[in-house]
């Protein structure tokens, strides 16, 4: 597994969409010396946080070289869980707000592509939840009347623990996806399991799927502000952005105090 080499810059900015008029603030994780066109990672975030949460994994991928960008999506963040859980339930079922999700996303590769530093050959996108949405969605999965919000310029995504979303179609996706979820992966509020996890992995037809369960994983030990399974996370995420024969070997693994399961196909 990959380590550490570079110190990590950390800035914020918000950009102003005038297409949409919508602002997207964003925190930016970069690697501190780092020369030439570098690879990127876009993090999007689950429901109830924001630019600032997920720390550890901005901080880890621009410390492997990564430059990180972790933007708020407005309507379904932090600001809104400020005003009680029954709003923020209320704006999951706003589609207004699922809608801007991977329009989020694609605005901020637009704002990369003007750096100078950017590998615009080398873009993933990285989710949690309904951040995993996100980043299916920007890589073509189509929602139930066939509306798609595919990015060519994506070429990879990591998938935290996807939420259930009925009629939501993977037969487009043709980029490789790391699809990440626990064996204790569960929300009672929106009736998901661990076996529902599974779905875009089993659903998705293109080469280079891969499924990793991690046994004692819950649906918020990819949020917590810390938490040590973080750091098997990162280096699983690293480890497929970065060179996938890890993974060619389907079964159970030990790292360390942790027992998980990889699928492939």
């Amino acid at each position: 597994m990959p380590s550490a080499s570079y110190a990590v810059q950390e800035s914020s900015a918000v950009w102003r969409d005038e297409r949409r008029s919508r602002d997207v603030p964003v925190r930016i994780y970069a690697p501190a010396g780092a020369i030439g066109h570098l690879p990127v990672v876009i993090f999007s975030h689950g429901i109830g946080e924001d630019r600032d949460s997920y720390t550890y994994f901005g901080r880890a991928l621009a410390a492997a070289g990564f430059i990180v960008v972790h933007p708020t999506h407005a309507g379904t963040d932090k600001a809104i869980l400020r005003r009680g859980y029954w709003k923020l339930y209320q704006a999951t079922k706003n589609p207004e707000n699922w809608r801007n999700r991977p329009f989020d996303v694609s605005f901020v590769i637009d704002q990369l592509s003007t750096r100078p530093d950017i590998d615009m050959n080398r873009i993933a996108v990285a989710g949690h939840s309904a951040g995993a949405f996100s980043a299916f969605a920007v890589a073509g999965a189509r929602g139930p009347n066939g509306e798609s919000a595919l990015d060519e310029r994506v070429r990879a995504i990591i998938a935290m623990s996807m939420p259930k979303i009925d009629g939501l179609s993977y037969e487009d996706i043709r980029v490789p996806a790391l699809n990440m979820t626990g064996t204790c992966d569960s929300s009672l509020i929106y009736r998901t399991g661990p076996r529902d996890r599974r779905v875009p992995f089993e659903q998705a037809h293109a080469p280079n799927q891969y499924l990793v369960t991690i046994e004692g994983v819950n649906h918020n030990t990819f949020s917590n502000a810390s938490d040590r399974h973080h750091e098997l996370i990162v280096q699983l995420v690293i480890a497929f952005l970065r060179d996938r024969r890890w993974f060619d070997d389907p079964g159970v693994v030990v790292s360390g105090r942790d027992r998980l399961t990889i699928e492939r196909k």
